[in-house]
């Protein structure tokens, strides 16, 4: 029987079926929920703590709101990487209210690489460390890496896509992960450095215009050599809300040019995190944030022709020299 048949089967009849089919069941439900999240969207990125956990601690009044005096739209673009692997790249640009692009804000933005039966995942165990976490005693699962700006670690986990709700979800209960940038960058936040995350994604239907969310519920917290504190409870959401491709024209000229250079920095971190060992980053003094001096390569790299071997290898060399400049010990 077809996968799209077992999903059926499973949906509408409720049956128990073998493992092997239950497999390619969830595949498909995977593959096809993740292709769903692709195209162009108005995203509201929306934040509040809602709960304080350490005594004396005074709950941060603020609202993080994206949308308050301007739009921010994401092109997203899926690439399956294989079968099971498919990737989903962000491009992120801002406009005024009106609609009109602010130029210079397009950025290449996080992205997602989602794998069916990933054999391990990175897992965050403290501030620049990351550990490898062997995924075979769990099979069946969505791995969801989510990248840094620059297509290093940061935050993973691996759930299953449900296979009885009326539109495709996924949720991670507990996710460790680094403060956001979104605190330290416009909130000014320096009183904690990590976050244990809760995510769940729902992905709509076309008669709801193909939109999805990610809701979050989320504790800040303190990271010590003692160990964690929590902080305060956030809540949270990330509301996709899809618009006609031709909205998303700044992002797609942005993307055209670098698309080459983000496949091959994709494919020269899957050399590097390879599951071998663990993964630890510095912060060299003087020097900007990692991202930006990928940023100014991947600049360099959009005028060169990375079809040619030669161009590709010297590229695939100086990212890993950038790579290595901000890896620890």
């Amino acid at each position: 029987m077809p996968a799209r048949s077992i999903l059926v089967a499973v949906l509408l009849l409720g049956v128990s079926l073998p493992a092997a089919a239950a497999d390619d069941a969830q595949l498909a439900r995977g593959l096809q929920a993740i292709q769903r999240m692709a195209g162009c969207f108005l995203v509201d990125y929306s934040y509040v703590e809602v709960q304080a956990l350490k005594p004396g601690y005074v709950r941060d009044p603020r609202v993080y709101d994206v949308n308050r005096d301007k739009s921010a739209k994401e092109w997203i673009i899926a690439e399956p990487i294989s079968p099971r692997r498919i990737r989903l790249q962000r491009v992120l640009f801002l406009t005024d209210l009106a609609g009109a692009v602010r130029p210079g804000t397009e950025v290449r933005h996080q992205s997602e690489d989602w794998e069916f039966d990933a054999p391990f995942l990175y897992e965050f165990v403290s501030p620049l460390h990351w550990q490898p976490r062997d995924l075979r005693p769990t099979p069946g699962r969505w791995t969801r890496r989510v990248t840094n700006l620059d297509d290093g670690l940061r935050y993973q986990c691996a759930a299953r896509w449900s296979a009885d709700t009326a539109y495709p979800d996924w949720l991670c209960g507990s996710n460790y992960a680094p403060i956001p940038g979104r605190e330290t960058r416009d909130m000014g936040r320096k009183d904690y450095q990590t976050l244990d995350r809760s995510t769940h994604i729902v992905v709509y239907g076309a008669t709801q215009g193909g939109s999805w969310l990610e809701r979050q519920d989320n504790v800040k917290t303190i990271h010590t050599d003692g160990g964690r504190e929590p902080l305060v409870r956030e809540l949270g959401k990330n509301w996709y809300v899809r618009l006609p491709d031709a909205e998303c024209a700044a992002g797609q000229a942005f993307a055209a040019p670098r698309r080459a250079f983000w496949t091959l920095l994709r494919e020269t971190w899957d050399g590097v995190l390879d599951g071998s060992g663990p993964f630890v980053e510095r912060v060299p003094a003087g020097q900007p944030p990692r991202f930006v001096r990928m940023f100014d390569l991947e600049d360099q790299a959009a005028g060169r022709d990375l079809s040619d071997e030669t161009v590709r290898r010297e590229t695939r060399r100086q990212i890993l020299d950038i790579i290595g400049e901000y890896r620890g010990q």
